[in-house]
């Protein structure tokens, strides 16, 4: 069987981080044309351990209108389509995001937070 590598022999392969090593590379969003959904990409250093992300949409006036969680993460890139309600008039809203570890295997286990970035947009009519 050939040995397929997953990168050239003149790029560097990426070294993956520990947890508290791990931060957030890239985080963006942008309005769809609808009023109602925003297309959020973000990117996060390569692991040793599967990171969680939580994402939370908040409005102007800080009420959460959207959130998602995506569960020990298998890739470092991500793109998501947000439904956010709506439509609401012309406002600026934020998106919330943490990196994180959980301490136990249970649901309910504490949060070991490692990396937070918020990106703020506004949604025009």
């Amino acid at each position: 069987m050939a040995d397929l590598p997953l990168y050239d022999e003149t790029e560097d392969a990426p070294l993956p981080h520990a947890k508290a090593d791990m931060r957030f590379t890239d985080a963006a969003a942008k309005p769809l044309s609808d009023g109602r959904r925003v297309k959020l990409n973000f990117k996060f250093t390569p692991f040793l351990e599967r990171p969680s992300v939580d994402m939370a949409v908040t409005n102007v006036f800080g009420n959460e209108v959207a959130s998602m969680s995506l569960i020990e993460a298998m890739d470092t890139d991500f793109e998501f389509a947000v439904h956010c309600g709506g439509p609401e008039p012309e406002c600026e809203r934020t998106i919330h995001l943490t990196l994180f570890y959980r301490e136990g295997d249970d649901p309910d286990a504490p949060r070991q937070i490692v990396d937070e970035r918020d990106v703020t947009f506004t949604v025009t009519a």
